[in-house]
């Protein structure tokens, strides 16, 4: 499958755009997330997260301020705040939170060292979709 936006660092994370809302600029994504861990693999998808707009160009703005040193955190997460990805000038960290009434709930996080290598990579991919709003 091809995504509109991957983060390829520390782990792979992929989101293809499914549809848009123009009255809360928002898009409805297809997440999926990959890691590699010593002893296997984790592997978590989603068919239908939404995003805010206004969430994806904050993290955007924030990232350039790490970059920069004018900033020390830059979040992006979904409406349901089901994944988040927090980056600070000392960690980046991921973490998937997926409650099921009926089935029970789930929970993964993931953390790496600060790598200011990674910044510019998810400016890099971030800045080459092409946004319409």
């Amino acid at each position: 499958m091809s995504y509109d936006i991957e983060f390829p660092n520390p782990f792979w994370l992929g989101i293809k755009i499914k549809e848009t809302e123009d009255k809360l600029p928002s898009l409805g994504c297809e997440v999926e997330l990959k890691l590699e861990l010593p002893r296997g693999s984790f592997t978590y998808s989603a068919t239908d997260m939404w995003f805010e707009c206004a969430i994806l160009d904050e993290f955007l703005a924030q990232l350039k301020k790490i970059k920069s040193g004018q900033a020390s955190k830059a979040e992006f997460y979904d409406m349901d705040r089901e994944l988040l990805l927090t980056i600070t000038n000392q960690e980046i960290q991921l973490s998937v939170h997926r409650i099921h009434s009926e089935m029970g709930s789930g929970y993964m996080e993931f953390k790496k060292d600060f790598d200011p290598e990674l910044i510019h990579q998810y400016i890099a991919h971030i800045e080459s979709f092409a946004k319409w709003w």
